[in-house]
């Protein structure tokens, strides 16, 4: 079989491959998708998921089955040899950066994310195909060629104007492009398993417990009475175990891990009494640090873990690469509806490229201070760290800024060729490049959220009316918005913001306008409120 009219063949679907095929679904652009595995992975694998993606859910719609098959993860418990302490999260996304619905993480299994991602796209009519594995690739102008092989052993080609590999750290697709996946292996061995405990701390939280010999975590899984646990140890190749795995992602799995590893690695660093009752899912691995130097080649495109893989510290990996299929989803859908040039797909790169750079980054920073193997990192786990804690981590600005960090709202885009900007003085309004802010509003004279406003896959004008002696008529605005919207019928969305605290989340005072993106990230904000017109004429102009 060969096709030439493809638009695009997305390879994985994972979380990453299942949120970009429903984000081209929903923005009218069919995408073929395909995964090597012959059926759906069953075990829990990335867990939490942080604010930021709640927020991408909840555009999707999907957002109420995510919290039915979900729990809170606002509670952390840090256990040390002779003190405990209790973090709690909820709460702590304070001021207008970090405004939103979704004040704290959530517990999420990922064949559950999978699961209701899947539902998602089968209801905009795309099934995966399963049991299909890309083997090659050749690139001729505007055109991809990909090859397949079905699990029966049959082959075809694909002709398509994009392929995007969505096919995780061994990606195939990467590997067939050329593109290079330069980094760092950890030294450290990780076990993992989904297990049933038997001790005295209440189902439901997160722990902790650092100790000189390493860090042991515990979180709980909903609707069972399992947990999540994971440590770290010196790799098995210091004792003549297997060689360190190649430049392409993490290895192999090892050896399965034992029933008495795992039990020997509780009763060494939980300080008190506790018994791993079963294992269901078990695996041992190596991480690596690792990222490709370009997230485009020609019409191939790499998302998620295919362009950069780390550490599991502050569960950032799978929400980074939804995140990804966020931000490129619409892109890749507005030039093939022809409403774009190519070049905004290079945007893509521009903008997630740092963010992968800088997770590596974070990730590296909190796996050498947490899990570490080193003496140094020994040695503040067992003596520095418990002192420390007491007086660090239960001080307020710091969990502040902890849970700000993992939540993933204050990542930015200040170097966009998207972002624009007219006048001046905006003080402590958000910039271009910036995640729109969450603000209370009245919708239809009810009180709503912006966020409510934003839901869809239209571009949104917010005027803001100003306020007191500065105040522009709502009327006179609201005419404006209309004729924004007849100017750009299907595209752009806009509306009149008179409520005095959306007027503070956005720092502004006078009429101010903000365009923010289908994905939530603002593109311009102009005074006077008239020049959207030009900045929208212009996008048009470019999208043409």
């Amino acid at each position: 079989m060969s096709t030439s009219d493809l638009g695009v063949l997305i390879v994985g679907a994972g979380p990453t491959g299942l949120l970009l095929a429903n984000e081209l679904a929903r923005h009218g652009v069919t995408p073929r998708i395909i995964d090597r595995a012959e059926q759906p992975a069953t075990t829990s694998r990335a867990l939490v998921v942080q604010p930021r993606t709640l927020e991408i859910f909840d555009d999707l719609g999907v957002i109420e089955q995510a919290f039915a098959a979900g729990t809170p993860a606002s509670q952390l418990t840090i256990t040390f040899a002779d003190k405990t302490i209790d973090l709690d999260f909820a709460g702590q996304l304070t001021g207008p950066q970090n405004y939103t619905a979704y004040s704290e993480p959530r517990i999420l299994s990922q064949h559950e994310t999978e699961r209701i991602l899947t539902d998602l796209l089968t209801s905009h009519g795309v099934e995966i195909e399963r049991g299909v594995a890309l083997t090659g690739l050749t690139q001729d102008g505007d055109t991809v060629t990909a090859s397949l092989r079905h699990a029966d052993g049959s082959t075809e080609t694909e002709r398509c104007h994009w392929v995007v590999g969505c096919d995780g750290a061994h990606s195939a697709v990467r590997k067939s492009s050329g593109i290079p996946f330069s980094g760092d292996t950890y030294r450290d061995e990780f076990i993992m398993a989904d297990a049933e405990l038997d001790w005295k701390l209440p189902h439901g939280g997160l722990y902790g417990f650092p100790s000189p010999a390493g860090i042991f975590a515990a979180f709980s899984m909903p609707g069972t009475n399992r947990y999540r646990i994971f440590g770290n140890f010196p790799p098995q190749s210091d004792v003549a175990g297997p060689a360190a795995p190649g430049p392409d992602g993490p290895s192999a799995e090892y050896s399965e891990p034992t029933h008495d590893e795992f039990q020997a690695m509780v009763d060494e660093r939980v300080p008190f009494p506790a018994t791993v009752i079963k294992e269901f899912w078990v695996t041992r691995y190596r991480v690596h640090s690792r990222t490709v130097p370009r997230y485009r080649d020609g019409r191939i495109l790499l998302v998620g873990d295919a362009a950069h893989v780390h550490s599991p510290a502050g569960a950032q990996g799978m929400n980074t690469g939804i995140q990804d299929a966020y931000n490129l989803g619409w892109k890749l859908a507005y030039v093939l509806r022809g409403l774009a040039d190519e070049s905004l797909v290079d945007s893509y790169n521009a903008e997630r490229h740092p963010i992968g750079v800088q997770l590596l980054k974070t990730t590296d920073r909190l796996f050498s201070v947490f899990g570490g193997q080193n003496p140094l990192a020994r040695l503040a786990r067992g003596r520095v760290a418990p002192v420390l804690a007491g007086q660090v981590l239960t001080r307020e600005w710091v969990r502040r800024r902890f849970i700000g960090m993992l939540a993933q709202l204050r990542l930015h885009y200040p170097d966009s060729p998207l972002n624009a900007e007219d006048g001046s003085g905006w003080h402590d309004a958000p910039a271009p490049g910036d995640r729109a802010r969450e603000a209370d509003v009245l919708i239809d004279g009810q009180p709503g959220r912006l966020y409510d406003l934003f839901r869809g896959t239209h571009h949104t004008v917010l005027l803001f009316t100003g306020l007191d002696d500065d105040a522009r008529p709502e009327v006179e605005l609201r005419g404006l918005a209309d004729q924004f919207e007849q100017d750009h019928p299907g595209l752009v969305k806009a509306h009149v913001v008179s409520t005095r605290s959306a007027h503070r989340q956005y720092g502004v005072s006078a009429p101010s306008a903000f365009v923010v993106r289908p994905d939530k990230y603002i593109s311009y904000r102009g005074r006077p409120v008239e020049l959207v017109a030009q900045h929208l004429r212009y996008q048009e102009r470019q999208l043409q």
